[in-house]
Protein backbone atom coordinates (compact mmCIF):
# COMPACT_ATOMS: atom_id res chain seq x y z
CA UNK A 1 0.00 0.00 0.00
CA UNK A 2 2.92 2.37 0.72
CA UNK A 3 4.11 1.96 -2.86
CA UNK A 4 0.67 2.76 -4.18
CA UNK A 5 0.47 5.93 -2.08
CA UNK A 6 3.90 7.03 -3.31
CA UNK A 7 2.91 6.46 -6.94
CA UNK A 8 -0.38 8.28 -6.43
CA UNK A 9 1.40 11.23 -4.83
CA UNK A 10 3.70 11.34 -7.86
CA UNK A 11 0.66 11.26 -10.13
CA UNK A 12 -0.96 14.06 -8.15
CA UNK A 13 2.20 16.16 -8.49
CA UNK A 14 2.31 15.54 -12.22
CA UNK A 15 -1.34 16.51 -12.66
CA UNK A 16 -0.76 19.65 -10.60
CA UNK A 17 2.07 20.59 -12.97
CA UNK A 18 -0.53 20.95 -15.71
CA UNK A 19 -2.51 23.56 -13.85
CA UNK A 20 -2.06 27.32 -13.93
CA UNK A 21 -4.03 30.07 -12.19
CA UNK A 22 -6.27 27.62 -10.40
CA UNK A 23 -7.80 25.93 -13.45
CA UNK A 24 -8.59 22.84 -11.34
CA UNK A 25 -10.28 22.59 -7.99
CA UNK A 26 -8.12 20.70 -5.46
CA UNK A 27 -11.19 19.04 -3.97
CA UNK A 28 -10.94 16.30 -6.58
CA UNK A 29 -8.11 14.95 -4.43
CA UNK A 30 -9.82 15.59 -1.11
CA UNK A 31 -12.86 13.36 -1.06
CA UNK A 32 -11.78 11.70 2.19
CA UNK A 33 -11.64 14.91 4.22
CA UNK A 34 -14.52 16.05 6.37
CA UNK A 35 -16.65 19.09 5.64
CA UNK A 36 -14.46 22.10 6.39
CA UNK A 37 -17.46 24.18 7.39
CA UNK A 38 -17.98 22.98 10.95
CA UNK A 39 -21.10 25.10 11.29
CA UNK A 40 -22.78 22.86 8.74
CA UNK A 41 -21.42 19.56 9.98
CA UNK A 42 -24.90 18.35 10.99
CA UNK A 43 -26.44 19.29 7.66
CA UNK A 44 -26.95 16.37 5.33
CA UNK A 45 -25.06 16.87 2.09
CA UNK A 46 -23.64 14.59 -0.62
CA UNK A 47 -20.37 14.67 1.36
CA UNK A 48 -21.94 13.48 4.63
CA UNK A 49 -23.94 10.86 2.75
CA UNK A 50 -20.72 9.55 1.20
CA UNK A 51 -19.08 9.38 4.63
CA UNK A 52 -22.04 7.42 5.98
CA UNK A 53 -22.05 5.08 2.98
CA UNK A 54 -18.32 4.45 3.40
CA UNK A 55 -18.74 3.57 7.07
CA UNK A 56 -21.68 1.29 6.32
CA UNK A 57 -19.94 -0.52 3.47
CA UNK A 58 -16.65 -1.11 5.27
CA UNK A 59 -17.69 -1.82 8.86
CA UNK A 60 -17.94 -5.63 8.52
CA UNK A 61 -15.26 -6.26 5.89
CA UNK A 62 -12.35 -8.58 6.56
CA UNK A 63 -8.80 -7.54 5.66
CA UNK A 64 -8.90 -8.88 2.10
CA UNK A 65 -12.29 -7.36 1.40
CA UNK A 66 -11.15 -4.01 2.75
CA UNK A 67 -8.15 -4.13 0.44
CA UNK A 68 -10.49 -4.77 -2.49
CA UNK A 69 -12.69 -1.84 -1.48
CA UNK A 70 -9.72 0.52 -1.12
CA UNK A 71 -8.28 -0.60 -4.45
CA UNK A 72 -11.58 0.14 -6.21
CA UNK A 73 -11.93 3.47 -4.43
CA UNK A 74 -8.38 4.59 -5.22
CA UNK A 75 -8.63 3.45 -8.84
CA UNK A 76 -11.84 5.38 -9.31
CA UNK A 77 -10.41 8.40 -7.50
CA UNK A 78 -7.44 8.41 -9.88
CA UNK A 79 -9.62 8.07 -12.97
CA UNK A 80 -11.89 10.85 -11.78
CA UNK A 81 -8.93 13.13 -11.00
CA UNK A 82 -7.49 12.70 -14.51
CA UNK A 83 -10.89 13.35 -16.05
CA UNK A 84 -11.29 16.48 -13.91
CA UNK A 85 -7.88 17.72 -15.04
CA UNK A 86 -8.76 17.07 -18.69
CA UNK A 87 -11.95 19.08 -18.28
CA UNK A 88 -10.18 21.92 -16.49
CA UNK A 89 -7.38 22.07 -19.04
CA UNK A 90 -10.00 22.07 -21.80
CA UNK A 91 -11.69 25.10 -20.22
CA UNK A 92 -8.34 26.82 -19.83
CA UNK A 93 -7.51 26.22 -23.50
CA UNK A 94 -10.89 27.67 -24.48
CA UNK A 95 -10.31 30.83 -22.45
CA UNK A 96 -6.75 31.08 -23.77
CA UNK A 97 -7.96 30.76 -27.35
CA UNK A 98 -10.67 33.35 -26.88
CA UNK A 99 -8.28 35.87 -25.34
CA UNK A 100 -5.38 35.12 -27.70
CA UNK A 101 -6.67 34.28 -31.21
CA UNK A 102 -3.12 34.13 -32.57
CA UNK A 103 -2.38 30.96 -30.57
CA UNK A 104 -5.88 29.45 -30.67
CA UNK A 105 -5.16 26.82 -33.34
CA UNK A 106 -1.90 25.81 -31.69
CA UNK A 107 -3.53 25.47 -28.27
CA UNK A 108 -6.58 23.52 -29.42
CA UNK A 109 -4.45 21.23 -31.57
CA UNK A 110 -2.15 20.48 -28.65
CA UNK A 111 -5.09 19.75 -26.38
CA UNK A 112 -6.55 17.37 -28.94
CA UNK A 113 -3.32 15.40 -29.34
CA UNK A 114 -2.78 15.35 -25.55
CA UNK A 115 -6.23 13.86 -24.98
CA UNK A 116 -5.76 11.41 -27.85
CA UNK A 117 -2.54 10.17 -26.27
CA UNK A 118 -4.29 9.58 -22.93
CA UNK A 119 -7.44 7.99 -24.34
CA UNK A 120 -6.18 4.37 -24.64
CA UNK A 121 -4.80 4.40 -21.10
CA UNK A 122 -8.01 5.85 -19.69
CA UNK A 123 -10.02 3.26 -21.58
CA UNK A 124 -7.86 0.50 -20.07
CA UNK A 125 -8.31 2.03 -16.62
CA UNK A 126 -12.09 2.04 -16.97
CA UNK A 127 -12.03 -1.54 -18.22
CA UNK A 128 -9.94 -2.66 -15.25
CA UNK A 129 -12.23 -0.82 -12.84
CA UNK A 130 -15.25 -2.64 -14.30
CA UNK A 131 -13.51 -5.99 -13.78
CA UNK A 132 -12.55 -5.06 -10.22
CA UNK A 133 -16.18 -4.24 -9.46
CA UNK A 134 -17.40 -7.53 -10.92
CA UNK A 135 -14.75 -9.67 -9.20
CA UNK A 136 -14.83 -8.12 -5.71
CA UNK A 137 -16.30 -10.25 -2.96
CA UNK A 138 -17.77 -7.86 -0.40
CA UNK A 139 -21.07 -6.73 -1.96
CA UNK A 140 -23.15 -6.68 -5.13
CA UNK A 141 -21.56 -4.91 -8.13
CA UNK A 142 -24.61 -2.65 -8.32
CA UNK A 143 -23.93 -1.49 -4.75
CA UNK A 144 -20.35 -0.57 -5.64
CA UNK A 145 -21.51 1.40 -8.67
CA UNK A 146 -24.07 3.20 -6.51
CA UNK A 147 -21.31 4.07 -4.06
CA UNK A 148 -19.08 5.47 -6.82
CA UNK A 149 -22.03 7.55 -8.04
CA UNK A 150 -22.26 8.99 -4.53
CA UNK A 151 -18.53 9.75 -4.74
CA UNK A 152 -19.20 11.75 -7.93
CA UNK A 153 -22.04 13.62 -6.26
CA UNK A 154 -19.83 14.54 -3.29
CA UNK A 155 -17.03 15.85 -5.51
CA UNK A 156 -19.48 17.78 -7.71
CA UNK A 157 -21.05 19.29 -4.59
CA UNK A 158 -17.69 20.56 -3.39
CA UNK A 159 -16.63 21.77 -6.81
CA UNK A 160 -19.84 23.80 -7.11
CA UNK A 161 -18.66 26.05 -4.31
CA UNK A 162 -15.39 26.99 -6.00
CA UNK A 163 -15.24 29.75 -8.56
CA UNK A 164 -13.02 28.95 -11.53
CA UNK A 165 -10.43 31.51 -12.60
CA UNK A 166 -10.21 31.79 -16.40
CA UNK A 167 -6.74 31.64 -17.92
CA UNK A 168 -6.23 34.51 -20.34
CA UNK A 169 -2.65 35.77 -20.04
CA UNK A 170 -0.59 34.58 -22.98
CA UNK A 171 2.38 33.68 -20.80
CA UNK A 172 0.21 31.39 -18.66
CA UNK A 173 -1.35 29.85 -21.75
CA UNK A 174 2.04 29.01 -23.19
CA UNK A 175 3.08 27.57 -19.83
CA UNK A 176 0.05 25.29 -19.94
CA UNK A 177 0.94 24.15 -23.44
CA UNK A 178 4.53 23.48 -22.36
CA UNK A 179 3.28 21.39 -19.45
CA UNK A 180 1.14 19.33 -21.82
CA UNK A 181 4.23 18.78 -23.97
CA UNK A 182 6.27 17.68 -20.97
CA UNK A 183 3.71 15.44 -19.29
CA UNK A 184 2.09 13.57 -22.18
CA UNK A 185 4.36 10.52 -22.02
CA UNK A 186 5.09 10.62 -18.30
CA UNK A 187 1.40 10.90 -17.40
CA UNK A 188 0.59 7.81 -19.43
CA UNK A 189 3.44 5.87 -17.83
CA UNK A 190 2.55 6.94 -14.31
CA UNK A 191 -1.12 6.11 -14.85
CA UNK A 192 -0.19 2.62 -15.98
CA UNK A 193 2.10 2.19 -12.98
CA UNK A 194 -0.25 3.71 -10.41
CA UNK A 195 -3.28 1.71 -11.54
CA UNK A 196 -1.30 -1.46 -12.26
CA UNK A 197 -2.99 -1.84 -15.63
CA UNK A 198 -0.78 -4.80 -16.52
CA UNK A 199 -1.27 -6.55 -13.17
CA UNK A 200 -3.85 -9.30 -12.48
CA UNK A 201 -6.91 -8.31 -10.48
CA UNK A 202 -7.19 -9.73 -6.96
CA UNK A 203 -10.42 -11.54 -6.19
CA UNK A 204 -12.04 -12.58 -2.93
CA UNK A 205 -10.09 -15.85 -3.11
CA UNK A 206 -6.70 -14.22 -3.79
Amino acid sequence: MTGFITRQNSLCSLLTALLVLGVMSPVSWAAETKNEDQAKKKEETPVTRLDQATDLMTKDLDENQLLQFRAIEQTYRTIRAVEDVQMSVGKAVSSCSEANPDIADDMTGRLRSWKDALRPTMKSARKKLDKMILLQGFTQPSSVRKYLKMFDEAVDYRDAGIKAIPVTEKESCMKLKKNMDQTEKSLNSLLNETLGLDEPIKTSDS
